[in-house]
């Protein structure tokens, strides 16, 4: 696409709704570099137009655009109630990158507030929307958001796996060009895993690498974030003068070009050199500081830990009454954020008690019906299939299991060709989240289940696909799970055995 190697220079957008958006978009990124407000207001006008228009694949993207340039500038909730009424004009109207696009915005926003369920939800939605859609870049975005959860929870080990799952995903993007925007984020996000982990080498590593990504593209958030971070590294060695160097670094770009939230994070590093050079009173200026970037900008997570320190730091210079007050704010924002973070996300459905009144899992009953596959083999295929059905809507607690076989009475190559190239180039399970958003939704429209949320899996003869399982929910939207799809995945080997 003409331009297209410029989008995600500001504006991960790859591809745009149109080769014109694209042009547009490269344009008023460039302009945003040095007048972000004239486009701001390019993007709102845009976006509203678009919308106005019916065109509800530009104005997502226009907005989606829009959330890029005022997000590091600590303004993404001004645009929460657009993103949300926009995600329902996309599933709508059956664009399913615009709405990940807009999931994805929607869980950034949600995890700068330390809302880290609705996060999970958003990122997890949105990586089951690029899933199915084939759109690497919302998905790489995605995982990025989902490492950060288990970051957030101080599972660093697990945070650092997601985010190399999400560097193998990027090298697939590489084919399409450079985009400098995830490379920079990503690698920062490798590089806190690997210092929380006592990796400092590597880290280092990493944070060099994200300073050189968002210099090639010119992402001053980025360049400013990865000085942070090697000021952090720097003090881990005891550096003072480095540390001091790239925190200035870090302060300066951060409050040059508007960027609240990195802004407060650095400030917390210059809080800890302050205090290795015994200056209490410039770790008191600079925590408070940081206190009032992270209200401004409802960021949960920064405030409790500001709260926290300044309970530290009066304490130290004996103001009790003001640590304590400091310490009580810390405690409410803990709570709340602990609140806000139980999980939400709907599990297997619990099947009924068995005789001796004992729960039995999901778990347990696949691997029951698994030891009962030679029995299955002995019976009709008439009765195998009706039993598998049967059995897969007790384990996942569905609507409707539904197999469409490669052929007669089931998908057609000429009914449904982009469904089947689908299904051959995708090969393993694919969550949909929203019956509304399925890439083929026309081509399916008239198949049973088509209306309703459901886990899709290629059947194969050997290695030759044979037609579809579709594990259907009773209801047009339901967010799956990891651990469904897998389940999901087992039942299928089921249906394949048979030949059902």
């Amino acid at each position: 696409m003409r331009n297209q190697r410029y989008l995600h220079d500001v504006f991960i957008l790859q591809p745009a709704a149109s080769p014109a958006l694209a042009d547009l978009l490269a344009r008023i990124g460039r302009v945003a570099r040095r007048h972000p407000a004239l486009a701001d207001r390019q993007l709102e006008r845009l976006s509203a137009q678009a919308f106005a228009a019916g065109d509800t694949a530009v104005g997502v993207d226009g907005l989606y655009a829009r959330f890029a340039l005022l997000e590091p500038r600590g303004r993404a909730l001004e645009l929460l109630p657009a993103l949300e009424q926009a995600g329902a004009l996309a599933a709508a109207g059956h664009f399913p990158v615009q709405a990940a696009r807009v999931c994805e915005a929607l869980g950034r926003i949600a995890y700068q507030q330390g809302e880290y369920q609705l996060a999970s939800e958003q990122w997890s939605r949105a990586l089951d929307l690029a899933e199915v859609s084939g759109h690497l870049q919302t998905g790489v975005a995605a995982r990025i958001g989902l490492g950060q959860i288990h970051y957030a929870e101080g599972d660093w080990a697990r945070g650092l796996r997601q985010m190399r799952d999400a560097g193998e995903h990027l090298a697939q993007l590489g084919s399409h060009g450079d985009d400098s925007y995830l490379a920079a984020k990503l690698a920062l996000n490798i590089g806190v895993g690997s210092f929380e982990t006592g990796d400092l080498p590597a880290a280092e590593r990493h944070f060099s690498h994200g300073l050189a990504a968002a210099r090639r593209g010119a992402h001053r958030v980025f360049e400013a974030e990865a000085h942070w971070h090697l000021a952090r590294a720097a003090l881990a060695r005891q550096r003072m003068d480095w540390a001091v160097a790239d925190c200035r670094l870090a302060l300066d770009i951060a409050a040059r070009h508007g960027y609240p939230w990195l802004e407060a994070a650095a400030s917390r590093t210059w809080t800890e050199i302050a205090l290795a050079r015994g200056d209490n009173a410039g770790a008191v200026r600079s925590t408070r500081h940081g206190l009032a970037l992270a209200q401004r900008i409802q960021a949960r997570a920064q405030a409790r830990q500001a709260h926290l320190k300044l309970a530290e730091l009066l304490q130290a210079e004996g103001d009790a009454a003001g640590a304590l007050d400091h310490l009580w704010q810390h405690l409410a924002l803990q709570s709340e954020i602990e609140r806000l973070s139980l999980p939400a996300r709907a599990t297997l459905a619990a099947p009924p008690a068995d005789d001796a009144a004992v729960p039995v899992t999901p778990e347990e009953l696949l691997l029951q019906l698994f030891g009962q596959r030679q029995r299955l083999a002995a019976a009709t295929p008439h009765e195998a299939l009706a039993e598998l059905k049967a059995a897969s809507l007790r384990i996942m607690g569905l609507a409707s299991a539904i197999r469409l076989p490669l052929g007669n009475g089931g998908l057609s190559p000429t009914e449904q060709p982009r469904y089947i190239d689908l299904l051959t180039r995708h090969g393993a399970p694919l969550a949909l989240p929203d019956a509304a958003l399925h890439p083929c939704h026309a081509e399916l429209a008239g198949l049973p289940g088509a209306a309703e949320a459901r886990i899709e899996v290629p059947l194969y003869d050997g290695t030759q696909l044979a037609g579809a399982l579709w594990l259907v929910d009773a209801r047009a939207t339901r967010a799956w799970t990891r651990h469904e799809l897998l389940i999901a995945s087992q039942l299928a080997l089921l249906f394949e055995a048979q030949g059902a």
